[in-house]
């Protein structure tokens, strides 16, 4: 064999286990990061199932007309002689009887309870599709919570890193001065610990935010993953009146049509309940037959009569019913009661649901406020920073007073970016309360 080929198939075989071993990193940006987790989210997985178990109900309550089917097989030994029964057995004259029966039946007609029992499980698929909905947005947005925390993190850690450089440098240079001011060295070393101990914390906080993605998207612990954004920047968002997103609501919430869906399961119950007086009609029948050889004294008995040699059909309809007034009348009582406090509960909810978009609504323009409010703020810090810096240049301003200018514009820039992440975040929970935050490329129910 040639050995070059060799040589080739050698680097080849080594070459497979290392790359089909190997970690592959991911790099997602924030739709990316939903659109893998709504394929891969455990909670998600979870609720679909829910929805195979809906679907399981619906069939049972629909049979569609396909008849159930019972079958039994009976083998056991027999005294030969039926009119000397005990003496046949003693003395061991047996036979062996083997029967088999096959019974059928379905419903022709049960005066709506079976229609009414296949809405009402119909009405739970419709729940099941709805709860996976609200699962969905749910997990989504906290992804974007995370995601957004990520950034934060980052904008933070990096303003730290400005702050602690800049003490740095004016440490060296107070310790490389003639006359060491020991005060202010001091105070520059707590103010170096304390921007040390904001790190850690954000380092805490954002190792916890990178593992709690890595839940979301149904990752590994170990596995390799990166953002394509770094900065955290304010989205592009124009606030309509509060109606629209009142009304948007009431078509998208997933809350607003399970509220629904359970003020009709419960209707649909309360008539299943009253429909306990009315009788079933159906149709059934039956093929029933026994063999047992060598069996002696059963001549006179007819096929239907001989206990172990016999041949049996028949079919036929039956209507049947149970009037059990007292317990028929206490379960429509229940379902009546059950019906009406849904009723209540219903109203209630969706005026609880109303407030929340209320909520977001100005949760939204709080945030903005604070947005352009921090931004001004930090435009003012830089104006005292260069102008303390200038005075500083020519002679008339001190070194400390430019310090403080310059910590304080660090101070006001990290507001500023907490500012826009709450502004993100407020954002993006109104959208979601409308179905205008994140569309898949999937099919929605």
């Amino acid at each position: 064999m040639n050995l070059n080929f060799l040589l080739f198939l050698f680097f080849f075989l080594l070459w497979i286990p290392a790359s089909f071993g190997e970690n592959q990193a991911l790099r997602f940006n924030f739709s990316e990061c939903a659109n893998y987790a709504l394929k891969n989210n455990a909670q998600i997985h979870a609720s679909s199932y829910d929805i195979n178990l809906a679907k399981g109900k619906y069939q049972e309550a629909n049979p569609k007309g396909i008849p159930v089917i019972k079958y039994e097989h009976k083998i056991a030994p027999v005294p030969q002689d039926v009119d000397n029964a005990a003496g046949s057995f003693f003395d061991g004259d047996m036979s062996v009887f083997n029967s088999f029966k096959i019974e059928l039946g379905a419903p022709i007609y049960t005066f709506g309870k079976l229609a009414t029992a296949k809405d009402l499980a119909q009405l739970g698929i419709d729940a099941s599709w709805f709860t996976l909905q609200k699962t969905k947005d749910d997990i989504v947005l906290k992804i974007y919570q995370i995601y957004q925390g990520i950034l934060l993190a980052g904008e933070l850690k990096g303003l730290a890193q400005q702050a602690e450089d800049s003490i740095q440098k004016k440490l060296e240079q107070i310790q490389q001065s003639k006359v060491v001011d020991q005060l202010e060295l001091l105070k520059l070393k707590v103010a170096q610990y304390e921007v040390q101990r904001k790190v850690e914390e954000t380092n805490k906080k954002e190792s916890l935010a990178w593992a709690a993605l890595r839940v979301q998207l149904g990752l590994e612990d170990d596995q390799k993953l990166s953002l394509k954004d770094s900065s955290l920047i304010p989205v592009n968002f124009k606030l309509e009146p509060l109606e629209i997103y009142l009304a948007k609501s009431r078509d998208y919430l997933p809350q607003y049509k399970l509220l629904e869906a359970g003020v009709r399961a419960k209707s649909k119950k309360l008539t299943l309940d009253k429909k306990e007086y009315l009788p079933n009609l159906g149709y059934g029948g039956f093929f029933d037959i026994g063999r047992a050889p060598n069996i002696t004294g059963d001549e006179d008995d007819s096929s239907f009569t001989n206990p172990f040699n016999y041949t049996k059909a028949g079919g036929g309809f039956q209507l049947k019913g149970e009037l059990d007034f007292n317990k028929t009348s206490a379960k429509v009582k229940q379902s009546q009661a059950d019906f009406l406090k849904t009723s209540y509960q219903k109203s209630a909810a969706i005026r609880g649901l109303e407030l929340d978009i209320k909520k977001s609504y100005l949760e939204v323009i709080e945030a903005k406020n604070l947005s352009d409010r921090a931004r001004d703020e930090k435009k003012a810090a830089r104006q005292m920073v260069f102008l303390t810096k200038s005075n500083l240049d020519i002679g008339l301003g001190e070194k400390k007073d430019y310090l403080d200018a310059l910590q304080s514009y660090l101070v006001f820039q990290g507001r500023e970016f907490e500012s826009i992440y709450n502004y993100n975040i407020a954002v993006s929970e109104l959208k979601t309360r409308i179905g205008e935050f994140h569309n898949p490329d999937e099919e929605r129910y």
